[in-house]
């Protein structure tokens, strides 16, 4: 939990985004960007309710949106928006203190440079694994997983297939790791998956997807490059990063 708030508020930044906001291209989370942001990322927009969040997004973002749903627009910039969390700490974990916003304005906010952090992953583009969406049809057509739900007939407690609802089992970073590698994805859909069951709430305190972007760092070590040949230079120590039993022999 965040020691204290920070003196640059959350709603001078995008929602979807990130990125900073002059004051005349700030625009509200109304109905219709709620139900066109989950339409296209397949995500509630929720943290409305948080003061670590942003409540705004910016008029491009919303413009997007629009466009995308009336079929004037083929994409997003992105697959995966900004993925919000709520601050460990003020100094080395705030989005919003991290980036220096003064003297910037509509023409250069562009020079602005923003972080990746834990409590504000990055925007991930689309890639084969996160493909685009096509727009639905009409608004009515959007419905969001809280709204989707079928009402099931109660169970009589008395029958033998009854059994007592146990509720949701977040994932341990160990399961979530499992998981991305039983399934082999690269390292923008480990990061879009992770971003799934957190937006639910269904992670374990702890666990993290966030260092999936940068998982090869710790297998650099065994590998070596001359020229334009790469080369595995301790293909022991490799296998045993790996847990896997290496005979040289064979």
């Amino acid at each position: 939990m965040a020691q204290r708030g920070c003196v640059i508020s959350p709603d001078n930044f995008c929602f979807i985004y990130g990125e900073y906001i002059v004051k005349s291209q700030k625009r509200n989370i109304n109905d219709f960007v709620n139900k066109v942001y989950f339409a296209y990322f397949k995500l509630k927009l929720g943290d409305q309710d948080k003061p670590w969040a942003p409540h705004k997004v910016c008029r491009r973002c919303e413009e997007d949106l629009h466009l995308w749903f009336k079929g004037k627009k083929n994409s997003f910039r992105f697959g995966i928006p900004v993925m919000w969390g709520e601050q460990q700490n003020h100094t080395t974990d705030c989005y919003f203190f991290s980036v220096d916003v003064k003297g910037f304005n509509t023409k250069n906010k562009k020079k602005i440079s923003y972080p990746n952090l834990n409590s504000a992953i990055r925007s991930v583009p689309h890639s084969s694994e996160i493909p685009v969406p096509l727009p639905p049809s009409s608004l009515d057509d959007i419905q969001s997983d809280s709204e989707d739900r079928t009402i099931l007939p109660p169970q009589d407690e008395s029958s033998s297939d009854f059994s007592v609802h146990e509720g949701p089992k977040p994932f341990s970073q160990s399961e979530l790791n499992d998981l991305v590698r039983d399934l082999c994805l690269s390292k923008d859909a480990a990061e879009f998956l992770g971003s799934r069951p957190k937006n639910k709430n269904l992670l374990s305190p702890g666990t993290s997807f966030s260092w999936y972007r940068h998982r090869e760092k710790e297998f650099t070590q065994f590998f070596s490059k001359e020229g334009n040949l790469v080369f595995c230079n301790d293909v022991q120590g490799l296998m045993t990063c790996f847990e896997i039993e290496y005979d040289p022999s064979e």
